[in-house]
Order: C-alpha cells, then structure tokens, then sequence
C-alpha cells in the first residue's frame, strides 16, 4: 500500500509544477537580444574609434616626418624654384607645405616671397577632402 501512496503523490507534484508561459519566453529573448544589440553597438563605436585614432597617427607621423626632412635641408630664399624635399605619401593620403616669409618691415608673415632670412612652413596632411592635420615650424637662413 505504500507504493501506491506515493504513486498518487507523483502526479500531485508534476502537476503544481508549471512551465513559463509563451510571453515570459518572449520578454526572456527580447532582453537577450537587447543586449547582443547593445554589445554589437559598443564594437562598432570601438572600431570606429581606433580606426580615427589610426588615421590621426599616421597623419602626424607624416607632418613630422615632412617638417623633419625640410629642416634638415638647406635654406633655400626661393622654393618655388628649388622646392624643399617631400615625403611620399602613403596611399589615400596628401600631404601639402605652404610657406609665409617673414617680413621684417611689417613684423609679420606674408605669403609673397622675401628673402629676410624666415620662412613658416606649414605641413597639412588630409585624406578624403577632410584637414586630419596642421603642423608647422620654422626655417631660418644660417
């Protein structure tokens, strides 16, 4: 008799027992999916981010290197004529000088060309149409 007592009191006890219901199993996969999406959002913006910080790295690396290879060149009064030395640039990047000459009546820097022994070179370095740097530096005639 007591196998049959508990025999009862299995089905009492799979019966007080219930699954979830279809919409607790909706809201568990929204907020799963939610979160998947939320993680996906963050890689994006972190790809993004270092992709930018890469771009802007590599910009300066090339100002620098461009402002180092005319300081180590000679003073030249006319670089039109006899332009400073230039990187080459890596591929989907331009890198432009402009030079200001001083002008010691004036006390300032003036686009047309004096030789009164300063010039401001500034090295810009974009890609794509967009100004990612602007460096400059000054060369003097010694």
């Amino acid at each position: 008799m007591r196998f049959s007592a508990k025999k009862r009191r299995l089905p009492k006890l799979l019966q007080a027992e219930h699954g979830a219901t279809l919409v607790e199993e909706l809201m568990t996969v929204a907020i799963i999916s939610f979160g998947i999406v939320i993680l996906v959002a963050m890689i994006t913006t972190g790809v993004v981010g270092v992709r930018t910080v890469d771009d802007k790295v590599l910009a300066e690396s090339l100002a620098r290197s461009q402002l180092e290879m005319i300081k180590d060149a000679a003073y030249e009064a006319d670089p039109g004529t006899s332009p400073y030395p230039s990187v080459t640039p890596i591929s989907g990047y331009i890198v432009s000088v402009s030079i200001e000459y001083w002008n010691a009546g004036s006390g300032s820097f003036t686009p047309t060309q004096r030789n009164d022994g300063l010039q401001k070179i500034t090295v810009t370095v974009s890609a794509g149409g967009t100004n990612i740097v602007q460096t400059a530096a000054f060369k003097v005639d010694r």
